[in-house]
């Protein structure tokens, strides 16, 4: 399974939502620390130079390349759709701008933290009239970001309207798949109620992107006795990196390898840094898809 580029997620050192973690931290610390372990890419964090192109440098200055960037969209609200559509299009150019040949986005029209109408104690289903919203959208901004060379991964989300696998299949099965893949992420799927193993089997075809992450079986159990929300879930370290968690790696990454798939493996875990230091668990992780499956280099 050797050749696939593999990077690791910011968060894990700066929490772009949870910005008390890693306040810290300079982008220059972390971008040192991520290129030290070994990885051949990153993602984009609030603490990295915002201007693309200076991004880009900063980038190759540490041998590294942007993986992909990630941005919340409200596509499926009526009142927002044309103003959303326009960020997303912005969004795919500083993809372009920065080296990026991955876009990712997630959809936050009724979710719990990222629907710009603000916060909400349940997550609300998408109106037919939302639904259609949202995949005219996300095909629209896939359609753009193809005439520009990059591919357009829509990820499904906890604490979203596009959670479940029952929601994946929806979008998915809804979506023109040259125009939108679909980023996979393990340990969401898993926390949306699925399992990793089959959701990768089940798409592996249409899978353009890929996050690795685990899950921490006993704080999932918690979270869900207590009702807890995804925002409140993440502070109590439900999600870790590969390999230190309950999600069986061996499924979805055989998905993946026969299916062909040639792009990106990117470490991703939002856990507290102060108790998880992120080049240490990263490092560790990177060692785990090596002796295990042969991915990256270490």
């Amino acid at each position: 399974m050797s050749g696939n580029p593999v990077g690791v997620g910011p968060i894990g050192w700066v929490n772009d939502d949870l910005r008390d973690w890693g306040a810290e931290r300079s982008g220059a610390d972390v971008l040192r620390e991520i290129s030290d372990c070994g990885f051949d890419g990153t993602e984009m964090s609030y603490r990295f130079p915002q201007e693309p192109a200076e991004l880009k440098r900063t980038l190759a200055e540490y041998g590294l390349v942007l993986a992909a960037a990630y941005r919340w969209t409200n596509l499926a609200n009526p009142d927002l759709h044309e103003e959303e559509l326009e960020l997303a299009r912005r969004h795919v150019d500083f993809c372009r701008q920065a080296g990026a040949r991955f876009v990712t986005v997630a959809e936050g029209t009724g979710s719990l933290h990222w629907d710009r109408r603000g916060p909400a104690k349940e997550v609300t289903p998408l109106s037919e009239e939302q639904f259609g919203l949202l995949v005219r959208g996300l095909e629209e901004t896939g359609r753009y970001a193809r005439e520009h060379g990059l591919t357009l991964s829509v990820h499904p989300h906890g604490g979203t309207a596009v959670e479940t696998e029952e929601d994946t299949e929806r979008l998915l099965a809804a979506l023109d798949p040259d125009l939108v893949g679909y980023c996979y992420d393990s340990g969401h799927v898993l926390y949306g109620g699925g399992d990793p193993g089959r959701a990768a089997e089940r798409w592996a075809e249409r899978i353009t992107y890929v996050h690795l992450k685990d899950v921490r079986a006993e704080v999932l159990g918690s979270v869900r006795r207590e009702g807890l929300d995804f925002a409140a879930a993440v502070r109590r370290n439900v999600f870790c990196t590969p390999g230190t968690g309950s999600i069986d790696f061996d499924r979805p990454l055989r998905a993946l390898q026969d299916a062909g798939y040639s792009g990106w493996y990117v470490i991703e875990a939002e856990q507290d840094p102060a108790q998880y230091d992120a080049a240490t668990v990263s490092r560790a992780a990177l060692r785990f898809l090596q002796e295990r499956y042969g991915l990256g280099n270490v």
